[in-house]
């Protein structure tokens, strides 16, 4: 998979803009506050359908504008033809998607369609930061593989809510019946069970790939270890990626939700679910977040991301579109070398790397690569 031609108008800081992109490597270099960033976002966000940044859509639309656009022509392996999706967000009202012309009735349904794995050095709070940011990795990789984990994740947040206001009214005196408790939890866990057994097999593919990364990365000097950790977990739960007629038990869910009602209406909110899970990322034996450097930090988040790409290739059958924005500024040589060589045009990949230095490749690996010079929010 790789994409042709990005082209925006009014999005961010550009007016108009069109950049051309080939397959192999892609630099975008220019100057901090030119727009490199900007043109990222705009080809991220058809994977995902929401700025990586974590800005709203109307942020997107430039100041005294009436509305941003941004579309991609992008093109998947063993097709002829190159598809273009296209997003509209007004200043006020509704955003527009497309796919060739036609109209899509939300975010959700362009999911899937074009997949890119993106790394930014705000992606190092998945060592730092809690588990939500782990959680919400996993999220992001995996509904772009399966449609049916996009479907039970979005239901399960949505009937979260539910309950917890559920729990609000008990905690404030009203009655809630016993079946009332016992639906939500049927839905919850059902939900949850199937969330658990996606993100447990994910984690298998996950670990065994970013070990192997990690260690090509150091030199062999250390050893990476990812845990899943879910309430939902139970002995022999399912692998639905690799088979997808396998149902996960609900059971081990549903008894923790019915059994603490009262310690939940106490506390305010759901206690137990998958909207609590976690990965845990150890080091010899002990939590990176507490004992890893920096450098070991940036190296286990670049392998988890290299290894997003691999599996989404594994399971989904082509490469997806690889995003680095500003990460090579921040790495040695050597690190520099080994991922320009586990992400090589000889691989099939499309790499769209941004750098404020043109030379943030080495010359030696420098042939063929497409540089594009960014200025004011325009490409040269």
């Amino acid at each position: 998979m790789f994409v042709s031609r990005a082209t925006y108008r009014d999005w961010r800081n550009i007016t108009e803009c069109s950049v051309q992109l080939d397959g192999g490597i892609n630099v975008l270099w220019g100057m901090n506050a030119q727009g490199k960033s900007n043109i990222l976002e705009g080809i991220y966000y058809f994977a995902r359908g929401r700025s990586f940044r974590g800005a709203k859509d109307r942020e997107f639309v430039r100041f005294g504008a009436d509305f941003a656009s941004a579309a991609i022509d992008y093109r998947r392996d063993g097709y002829e033809n190159d598809t273009r999706l296209e997003v509209v967000i007004p200043k006020n009202g509704k955003k527009r998607i497309s796919r060739n012309g036609a109209p899509l009735s939300s975010s959700a349904e362009m999911m899937g369609s074009f997949r890119a794995v993106l790394f930014c050095p705000a992606n190092l709070s998945m060592v730092t930061g809690g588990p939500l940011e782990r959680r919400t990795f996993l999220d992001i990789a995996l509904s772009q593989l399966s449609g049916v984990y996009l479907t039970y994740l979005r239901r399960y947040h949505k009937v979260l809510l539910e309950r917890n206001a559920l729990i609000k009214r008990a905690a404030d005196g009203q009655r809630v019946t016993t079946q009332e408790w016992e639906v939500y939890a049927d839905v919850l866990s059902e939900c949850g069970a199937w969330i658990a057994a996606f993100r447990q097999e994910y984690t298998g593919y996950l670990g065994e790939a970013v070990e192997r990364y990690f260690l090509g990365m150091t030199e062999g000097r250390e050893v990476p270890e990812l845990r899943y950790t879910s309430h939902a977990l139970y002995e022999g739960i399912p692998s639905p990626i690799k088979d997808p007629g396998a149902v996960p038990d609900k059971s081990t869910l549903y008894e923790k939700l019915t059994q603490n009602v009262e310690r939940e209406v106490a506390a305010g909110t759901t206690l137990w679910g998958t909207h609590k899970d976690d990965i845990g990322l150890i080091f010899n034996g002990r939590e990176a977040k507490a004992y890893a450097s920096q450098g070991q930090q940036r190296s286990i988040v670049l392998s988890m991301k290299l290894a997003e790409a691999e599996i989404a290739k594994t399971v989904g059958g082509e490469y997806p579109v690889i995003l680095l924005d500003d990460v090579f500024s921040e790495l040695d040589e050597s690190r520099r070398h080994y991922i320009l060589d586990s992400l090589g045009a000889e691989a099939g990949r499309q790499i769209i790397v941004t750098s404020c230095e043109p030379d943030i490749i080495p010359g030696n690996r420098s042939e063929g690569v497409n540089f594009k010079h960014v200025v004011a929010g325009e490409v040269e």
